[in-house]
């Protein structure tokens, strides 16, 4: 792992997203596997955001977004590359960002993950370019944008919009993980179809793989994740409700419980069959 995170580190360098640093601020670096013979570079930010002043700009709710994504007759998705250090940090704040390797001490030129005021900042930038849009029915979560056109001719006129604006914007999109002129595109961990959103099999699949919670914290990630699907489930919170109690106070895991888990995976399994229906 040391070998892929000197690559990693050597091409921030070339990329000029990082520099090297003397600041006497310092965070861990913490390579975490992604695939085989890949790692994600995360810094350990929380001392600096504990002090950090939070940026108060909201994010937008998925369930609105999805609301507004209704499927028309061509649609595209366009996934923003490298997204956060397509941002500059300014110059007398980088040496907050400084981060300690097994190789040196470097500090971020371009906008790093983990940073409390990341997300909000980059949601601001994308909401100030979708406003300029003439296109009505683009969409943005972060760096994942929809956009969704009644005919092939105007869709073509929405995206040569869409492109100029990020050209402008100078932000680069991520050609592999872009989608265009679909019928249906994968968009939020949801599937938006011309009879509805039904749900990814794909991040179903991973809801069922989670193993067995065995302590609180296991349990709420396992309650969040599944309740990402909750508008396909009827009576969810009801079907929760065991659960869910047990992250309020302390209760021994009973028989109950354990089916209210098995119900909620059975339901999340059966949800890929469906169409969204909204649902409490």
């Amino acid at each position: 792992m040391q070998q892929q995170l000197r690559e990693k580190i050597d091409e921030m360098l070339k990329d000029d997203i990082i520099e090297e640093s003397d600041s006497s601020w310092s965070a861990p670096v913490i390579p975490v596997p992604k695939g085989e013979n890949d790692v994600r570079v995360c810094i350990d930010y929380r001392k600096l955001n504990e002090i950090t002043k939070p940026d108060r700009y909201p994010l937008p709710r998925i369930d609105n977004l999805l609301h507004q994504a209704k499927a028309m007759p061509y649609m595209s998705t366009i996934d923003l590359k490298s997204s956060y250090h397509q941002i500059s940090v300014p110059p007398d704040d980088q040496d907050k960002t400084t981060f300690v390797s097994p190789f040196g001490m470097y500090r971020f030129k371009r906008m790093p993950f983990g940073l409390r005021n990341a997300p909000p900042t980059f949601q601001r930038l994308m909401v100030k370019l979708i406003r300029g849009l003439k296109a009505t029915c683009v969409i943005s979560y972060l760096d994942d944008l929809s956009l969704r056109s009644v005919s092939f001719i105007q869709h073509l006129k929405d995206l040569r919009e869409v492109f100029d604006k990020l050209r402008e914007y100078n932000l680069h999109a991520n050609r592999k993980k872009c989608k265009s002129g679909c019928s249906e595109v994968k968009y939020l961990g949801h599937l938006i179809v011309p009879e509805g959103i039904k749900a990814d099999p794909e991040k179903v699949s991973v809801i069922a793989n989670l193993q067995e919670p065995r302590n609180l914290k296991q349990l709420i990630l396992f309650l969040q994740t599944a309740s990402w699907y909750r508008r396909f489930i009827y009576k969810f919170a009801e079907i929760a409700r065991p659960l869910t109690n047990l992250t309020r106070k302390k209760v021994i895991w009973q028989m109950q419980m354990e089916f209210g888990r098995t119900r909620i995976l059975q339901q999340v399994n059966d949800c890929t069959d469906s169409t969204c229906t909204e649902t409490s």
